[in-house]
């Protein structure tokens, strides 16, 4: 099986079951939307046109902290019930998904775990590559040099490991060694799907570029990050399928 096929597996397992991933995300998303558009309009950006910094009220910082915790859990009960619907065919049976409590906070638990382990081989990495080719190289390549050298890297060692992840949902406990070794079969495939990932988030966030600040930018930016969530999540569920039960025929 092939980078492509697992990716492209991930991408239509999303869109053929649009009906579902909605159920089990459309309620949580919207309540995220509304939350950051209530954030967004509370700054008065009206001093930045003078050079100034954004004025932030106390009700600003207190909608775009509340939006913060909400996408960490939100992403994550997403996550546990999306995972438990294709892993599991436990279908939605209604708008709003079910809450599984002990799962969603150990998916989030974990998610914070293999986040911090992946900042230190980050810097770890970042720090080898700067002592042997300096920063001068580093500068002149920039975002070129963050996103190959680093970038890649890091994400091909987050999928390597992803399986817990799915584990999780199913309340089934993997350490990361066990997931490690269960996709080593698996990690040409894996670096492939890697570098797809990284491209589809680039052509996601182009248009970003083009609308630049406002609420359109903003609802595009919760819009794309909803496939973007949704795709990654599949992705994750399609490695834990290849690592444990081979390669995916459907």
């Amino acid at each position: 099986m092939t980078g492509f096929q697992l990716f492209q597996h991930a991408v239509l397992r999303v869109f053929r079951n649009l009906d579902e991933a909605l159920a089990v995300s459309g309620l949580i998303w919207i309540a995220i939307l509304i939350v950051q558009v209530l954030a967004f309009d509370s700054i008065d950006m009206s001093a930045v046109e003078q050079g100034g910094m954004p004025v932030i009220s106390g009700t600003g910082m207190f909608l775009m902290l509340l939006s913060n915790v909400m996408m960490a859990v939100g992403s994550c009960w997403v996550a546990v019930e999306w995972h438990r619907y294709v892993l599991e065919g436990r279908r939605p049976t209604s708008a709003f998904p079910r809450w599984s409590g002990s799962r969603v906070w150990a998916y989030f638990g974990i998610s914070i775990l293999i986040g911090l382990l992946i900042g230190i081989f980050v810097a770890i990495l970042a720090g080898v590559l700067l002592s042997l080719f300096g920063a001068a190289l580093a500068a002149t390549l920039g975002g070129l040099f963050l996103l190959v050298v680093i970038g890649l890297p890091a994400v091909y060692a987050f999928f390597r490991i992803a399986p817990v992840l799915p584990a999780a949902a199913l309340a089934r406990k993997m350490k990361f060694a066990e997931a490690w070794e269960a996709t080593k079969p698996h990690s040409g495939t894996i670096m492939q799907a890697a570098v797809l990932s990284i491209l589809a988030l680039m052509l996601v966030q182009l248009p970003s570029i083009v609308l630049g600040e406002g609420i359109v930018a903003l609802i595009y930016e919760l819009v794309a990050g909803w496939a973007v969530l949704m795709v990654n999540v599949s992705l994750l569920s399609s490695i834990y399928e290849l690592a444990e039960r081979g390669p995916i025929d459907d």
